[in-house]
């Protein structure tokens, strides 16, 4: 039978990629489950190798999924608040502390700028101009007849300034039809 291999706690701290001797002293006091039997006056530590390595790495492994968990978590929040058009394009070569301090620091500023009214809702903007466009379009459609009632014209002239609102409500709507499409390209 093969033994497992245990270090001290001065040798296990001083492997690569492993934590500090306090650190390692503070993990070992805070976690019951890290592989290592305390020293006692005058007697070392003892550090199971391959399971303190592998503990280590899950312990990482947790921390890197709830760093992922708050990053999703402050991202559905700005889409909660701000619409799809909320979330920056963070840049995806960055390390995973860099965009959670990119995410974080984006998140503390819509939270101060709601907090000082700075923000407005996309929906109701949506809302807002929807309803300004509808109350123009059922302006424009009766222009005409609002017109034949304070000018006398013919059947001819009034037919003629209907084509010609006609024309303007085609650009009006090929306008926004542009201005929709740039901003869906824009933001893909």
């Amino acid at each position: 039978m093969v033994d497992r291999l245990t270090m001290t706690l001065e040798e296990f701290a001083a492997l690569d990629g492993v934590p500090g001797r306090d650190v390692l002293r503070r993990i070992i006091k805070d976690n019951d489950d890290f592989p290592a039997t305390p020293g006692t006056n005058g007697v070392a530590y003892q550090i199971d190798v391959a399971a303190a390595i592998e503990w280590l790495r899950s312990r990482d492994d947790r921390r890197r999924a709830a760093e992922e968990q708050r990053a999703a978590a402050a991202r559905q929040l700005a889409l909660d608040m701000l619409g799809a058009d909320a979330v920056s394009n963070v840049d995806r070569g960055s390390t995973p502390s860099e965009r959670k301090a990119l995410l974080e620091e984006e998140f503390y500023a819509i939270k101060v700028a709601e907090k000082r009214g700075e923000l407005i809702r996309k929906d109701s903007i949506e809302a807002a101009i929807a309803d300004v466009l509808s109350t123009d379009a059922q302006q424009r459609r009766s222009f005409v007849a609002r017109l034949a009632k304070r000018l006398s014209l013919t059947r001819e002239q009034l037919h003629e300034a209907e084509l010609m609102m006609e024309q303007d409500r085609r650009q009006f709507a090929a306008a926004l039809n542009s201005l929709a499409e740039g901003s869906t390209s824009g933001t893909a």
